[in-house]
């Protein structure tokens, strides 16, 4: 088997732990990087041996595709219908798939609504979608994840009063309330982008992230160009925003949005930033959630990520045992971003 045709098979392996799928442009999106100079190994040389060169340049598209429809290695272990990719004997997971996106477009309409109030809230910068909703991967029971990016020294402060608001509205996950509902689990300020925890997961997790909205255009392509590690994981990683579901800025939002933060950017919103942090910071520390082990809790005035109950080790260890029964021993090494 090819370098490439590992890369094909590992990331359809890992989709395969989260029961999903893959078209031949998402496999190419999301190619797992298994070698560290996969474009020495990915040669025009490899594929002509196989009989698969490509009309195309290396690692193109065209490479990809060509790879999947034609690899006799592949066809033992893959198979393809309704134009999605999966390992032997997941069919099943087709129709899964469609019924995820069913669910996944009622999710979007509740989220887009919460996302355009959000908008009001002082010192928010954007708000970006991750989880099983970014991937269009969610189950019926599954909550909303967002990741906030605000501005730097108001953490403590956007925080607060975003999650105030969304509980207010009933709409805050907690305890066993969490179907539909918001789960406001990372924190980043526009000073901070970087996230310095990488994994397969990770990469995988981040690359499908979905920015709804942002305060100022750019902001999304500088948090890609800061994280360029997931480069080391994903093959074809590049920076770049997708139109299809953002929200346009509403200027009257922003408006009240910014009279409001130049009423708190001085000395009595560096009161209120102070306050708040002690406060949160207190109730952090009490709770045993933040001490659990196999997860990640962080806080400090750069970041804030609340993943006590983290799937990323659980999701790794069944990749690793996947590609081990594949025969691909040497790919089954991945490991978490340092969990507790």
């Amino acid at each position: 088997m090819t370098p490439l045709e590992k890369s094909i098979l590992a990331t359809l392996v890992y989709y395969d732990v989260l029961e999903r799928p893959l078209t031949g442009w998402e496999v190419f999106e999301y190619l797992i990087k298994c070698y560290k100079n996969p474009r020495a190994c990915f040669s025009t040389t490899s594929l002509r041996s196989k009989g698969m060169e490509s009309q195309g340049t290396p690692l193109s598209l065209s490479t990809i595709l060509e790879t999947l429809e034609n690899s006799p290695e592949l066809a033992k272990l893959i198979s393809q219908k309704n134009g999605f990719y999966f390992l032997q004997g997941q069919a099943k997971i087709v129709k899964e798939r469609i019924e995820r996106q069913k669910i996944a477009d009622q999710k979007w309409k509740k989220t887009r609504r919460m996302v355009k109030s959000l908008q009001l809230i002082p010192f928010i910068r954007s708000v970006v979608v991750s989880g099983s909703l970014a991937m269009n991967n969610p189950k019926k029971e599954s909550d909303i994840d967002l990741l906030i990016v605000t501005k730097a020294g108001r953490i403590w402060t956007c925080r607060g009063l975003t999650t105030l608001i969304i509980h207010l509205l009933g709409q805050r996950r907690h305890g066993l309330l969490t179907e539909n509902r918001f789960c406001l689990n990372h924190y980043l300020t526009d000073q901070s982008l970087k996230v310095p925890f990488p994994s397969l997961y990770n990469a995988q997790t981040y690359a499908h992230l979905v920015p709804l909205w942002q305060a100022k255009n750019g902001l999304y392509n500088q948090f890609q160009r800061t994280n360029q590690w997931l480069k080391d994981y994903l093959l074809f990683y590049s920076s770049g925003e997708s139109n299809l579901r953002k929200i346009k800025p509403n200027q009257f939002f922003n408006l009240l949005r910014k009279s409001r933060e130049f009423f708190l950017d001085r000395w009595l919103g560096n009161r209120i930033e102070s306050i708040l942090k002690k406060i949160q910071t207190k109730r952090i520390k009490k709770d045993p959630l933040t001490y659990q082990s196999g997860g990640r809790v962080v806080f400090n005035d750069q970041q804030l990520e609340f993943h006590p109950d983290s799937p990323e080790k659980g999701i790794l260890e069944k990749y690793n045992q996947k590609m081990m029964e594949l025969g691909l021993i040497e790919l089954a090494k991945e490991k978490d971003s340092g969990l507790t």
